[in-house]
């Protein structure tokens, strides 16, 4: 894979001349082909259409090109006319720093006449000790090789624009019979996904192009009329400037401003006009990113802020200035090559914008790497968009099952698994603290006796898991007692009958969740034949039936997998003794204030 990355780097940089024009002649075909479609679509022919579309927009950009450089040729005149405000400008702002190196400059000279003439040399110059200097001057340059340099730079940039406008009509005018051709080249045997390869990077590289190009234009006619309304000179040429430095990502509009703040600080004698310039452009970066980018294309391209930047300096070496302006669009391009080939998926994860772990492993990712506050963070952002139940179910229940996972097969230490628990035991704290608590339905407590018992299968893991359940049972108006530690199986069954419930929610955490279940399943039915059992196998990744079937089958087993289908279970367990009208409610025994203590401890 590196052997073939740097021969590709090799021959993109080797036939940057061949690349540069007709991968610019592909990014405007892209861009100009909805242009195209919508002139067919009205009857108009394809030639026609074609011939309409390139003639429109290499006039539009021809003009803009000249327009550019009437305002330049304009402009060079009176820059030295300017000289005199810039080093008035120049002397105000560092007055202070101009007078210590004037001291110190002055100091130096008076130290340098102070110091004794060096002696003559010995021997006089063209002695063996002391040759003559040697200068080699250039044959002066002849007007006739200056008119030629300066040709064959027009000439160039003239055969390259003929070159990439010649490309577009034609790629404009096959361009069905083109895309057939690469599909069958470059997806022979699958063809579905070359397909919806190439319908992915066209959509997605023409609409960042052609909203880009809306946007850019609205800009540098913004900035036109807002540096005219100032008073800075050839606003035109630093409209049309900002509108094509703006598709150098980031560092390109504070180019373009970087100009018109110099000149406006250059024609004024005073700082309104600077002052007025540099807000200008502020206020419409700030438009422009926060209303009328994500109005328009949004984060179509799917691309990070770090991979646009990586992309603008890698295309600028290779390429040069041409690399620079093209560097989004070909990134976007491996981007979506690395979203539907297989052998190059790591270009969607270095160059894409989306996340690359789950939450549920992003958290235990931060709690391996022992940043608490982080994972705290993680908690905390997906409680403001989801209800606590799911997101004990979605990110703290995998996270512990992937911690006990770990820990059985012996990838984690001791500490840091101890570490990991007791984080998540914090968190789920966390969460209960503020929050109001759920009036107590008295009628349901004394009809279910003491309430609600949870008890864990076997360990801290099981025991934290309860504590879940049973925070998410006492927010919803449940009597719950929490048994958060793990004494043997007897002792267990004597606390339920001392508690004299009629529910028990048993937590069992992968992977030996079915065996510590079954086996305090067994005890417990073996003494209370009509006691209700919720086994929460929680984040199951196997079959609940079958894990059914080794528990006991019956009326009385309720196996679930989440937290939520627990707490629904409760609800449908309790609701129809607390509907009963004739039923009347027994006292509830002095025990029942320790049911409603759910302090772990």
């Amino acid at each position: 894979m590196l052997g073939s990355l740097v021969v590709v780097v090799a021959a993109l940089y080797l036939a940057k001349d061949v690349l540069v024009p007709f991968t610019l002649a592909v990014l405007l075909s892209f861009l100009l082909s909805p242009v195209c479609d919508w002139l067919e679509r009205r009857r108009l022919g394809r030639i026609p259409a074609v011939v309409l579309t390139a003639t429109l927009g290499f006039s539009l950009l021809g003009l803009a090109a000249w327009i550019a450089v009437i305002q330049v040729t304009d402009l060079a005149p009176r820059v030295p006319e300017y000289q005199s405000n810039i080093e008035a400008k120049l002397t105000s702002v560092n007055h202070y720093f101009v007078d210590a190196l004037s001291k110190f400059s002055r100091t130096a000279e008076d130290a340098g006449q102070k110091l004794p003439p060096a002696e003559p040399a010995e021997a006089p110059q063209g002695t063996y000790d002391r040759p003559y200097s040697v200068r080699v001057l250039s044959t002066p340059t002849s007007p006739l090789q200056i008119f030629g340099g300066m040709f064959g730079t027009l000439l160039e940039v003239l055969g390259t624009t003929g070159i990439v406008i010649i490309l577009v009509i034609f790629l404009l005018a096959r361009r069905e019979d083109l895309r057939d051709r690469f599909i069958w080249l470059a997806g022979r045997g699958r063809l579905t996904v070359t397909t919806q390869m190439l319908e992915d990077a066209a959509t997605r590289v023409s609409r960042y192009l052609s909203m880009l190009g809306v946007i850019n234009v609205t800009y540098g006619i913004a900035v036109a009329i807002g540096l005219s309304l100032i008073g800075v000179p050839n606003a035109i040429l630093w409209g049309i400037l900002a509108t094509v430095l703006r598709f150098v990502p980031y560092i390109g509009p504070w180019i373009a401003a970087a100009m018109p703040i110099g000149l406006s600080m250059a024609i004024s004698t005073g700082w309104t006009a600077p002052i007025l310039t540099i807000v200008m452009f502020v206020m419409l970066e700030l438009f422009s990113n926060n209303v009328m980018e994500p109005w328009l294309y949004g984060k179509k391209t799917g691309m990070s802020a770090v991979a646009v930047l990586m992309a603008a300096v890698f295309w600028t070496w290779l390429w040069g200035v041409a690399g620079l302006l093209l560097a989004t669009p070909l990134t976007v391009c491996l981007l979506v090559v690395g979203k539907h080939v297989p052998q190059l998926s790591f270009l969607d994860i270095l160059l894409g914008n989306e996340p690359v772990f789950e939450p549920k492993r992003r958290i235990y990712q931060r709690l391996l790497a022992g940043d608490q506050e982080e994972a705290i963070e993680l908690f905390e952002d997906e409680l403001e968009t989801k209800p606590l139940v799911e997101v004990y179910d979605t990110l703290l229940i995998p996270a512990l099952a992937l911690s006990e996972t770990h820990w059985h097969r012996g990838d984690l230490d001791e500490a840091r698994h101890k570490f990991i628990l007791q984080s998540l035991e914090a968190m789920i704290r966390e969460s209960d603290e503020g929050r109001p608590e759920a009036p107590v339905d008295v009628a349901i407590d004394a009809q279910l006796r003491h309430g609600i018992l949870c008890l864990p299968a076997h360990d801290e893991a099981d025991a934290i898991a309860g504590m879940m359940l049973a925070d998410l049972l006492q927010s919803s108006g449940y009597v719950v007692k929490l048994v958060s530690v793990t004494p043997a199986a007897s002792e267990l069954v004597e606390l339920v009958e001392r508690s004299n419930v009629r529910v028990v929610c048993i937590s069992a955490t992968p992977p030996a969740a079915v065996i510590h279940a079954r086996l305090l399943c067994k005890h417990l039915r073996r003494r209370f034949p009509e006691l209700q059992l919720i086994v929460g196998m929680w984040n199951a990744q196997f079959d609940l039936s079958k894990a059914s079937k080794r528990l006991g089958d019956g009326d009385a087993m309720h196996v679930v997998a989440t937290l939520a289908e627990a707490q629904e279970r409760v609800r449908l367990l309790i609701e129809p003794h607390s509907s009963r009208p004739d039923t009347a409610a027994p006292p509830v025994p002095d025990c029942a204030a320790a049911a409603t203590d759910s302090d772990p401890s």
